[in-house]
């Protein structure tokens, strides 16, 4: 496949988007419905729709960015023939992980004759699809469903944005995730101090993993917003994380670690008589 190349327009497009999806904070709660909104303002859609499957149990949860009335009668039609058809089968490693389409498997006429078609797009009226795989661990496998009706397929500009979205997208699903199951959920600058970074960027760090912006924390801190950027830089290259969701996922278990080495340090000793 060719290179493709964004324009400034949709560069600018880009980053506007994704400024503002890391700007939220992100949890379990909110995660699917921050990422609809970001997804939507990269590539104009019917409805988005977000899965995970759950392989031990062999269940997928899944929802859709707005109310569908035939959402779950379609959901269980996808679920009985889903396995049967690569585009739908919930598999990570189709094209390396990156997103695909329906184009790249079937002309339009194909597709509607395959059962996903007939028992889920064609209820929710649409009949174009393209797949997000969402990397986040071993505990799930997760996919973002983009739906459109009539026209054209996607684009290969629409897969470079979703592409190019799909990093920022994992990394906030790491997030959501780690903050569900740590103990600690609150970074510590103490310990990301002692993780390396300098006082004024634990400060940060710690705000931005609390899902402040660069104006909570410049407010916060009564520094400039343009130092909060020059912070930010220097804790992604001390980190070696490429986004803000990545460093915060950072913060958030260098505080653990750190709360479980302090917690070893302080358990009570035990002499053990030892003979030579």
């Amino acid at each position: 496949m060719p290179p493709v190349y964004l324009t400034d327009q949709q560069i600018l497009l880009f980053q506007g988007a994704s400024d503002q999806f890391v700007s939220t904070d992100i949890g379990i709660s909110n995660f699917s419905e921050r990422a609809y909104r970001y997804i939507t303002q990269l590539v104009p859609n019917e409805f988005v729709a977000f899965g995970t499957l759950h392989i031990q149990e062999k269940t997928l949860d899944i929802g859709a960015s707005r109310p569908l009335p035939r959402f779950e009668e379609a959901m269980y039609g996808l679920g009985e023939t889903m396995g049967q058809h690569r585009l739908f089968n919930w598999d990570p490693t189709i094209n390396q992980g990156k997103p695909f389409q329906r184009s790249d498997f079937y002309s339009e006429r194909e597709f509607r004759q395959t059962g996903p078609y007939s028992q889920a797009l064609k209820p929710l009226d649409v009949d174009n699809h393209c797949a997000v795989y969402v990397p986040a661990g071993n505990q799930e496998v997760s996919f973002f469903g983009i739906e459109r009706k009539g026209g054209p397929d996607f684009s290969q500009t629409d897969r470079s944005l979703l592409t190019l979205a799909q990093t920022l997208l994992s990394s906030a699903r790491k997030l959501a995730l780690e903050r569900e199951q740590l103990m600690s959920k609150v970074a510590n600058p103490n310990a990301l101090i002692r993780a390396g970074l300098t006082i004024r960027e634990a400060d940060v760090l710690t705000l931005v993993a609390n899902g402040a912006s660069n104006g909570d924390i410049a407010q916060a801190l009564v520094i400039s917003q343009e130092t909060v950027k020059d912070h930010i830089r220097n804790i992604f290259a001390k980190t070696r994380m490429t986004n803000r969701f990545a460093a915060a996922l950072w913060a958030l278990k260098a505080t653990e670690r750190d709360r479980t080495r302090s917690t070893i340090r302080h358990l009570p000793r035990t002499i053990v008589p030892v003979r030579f």
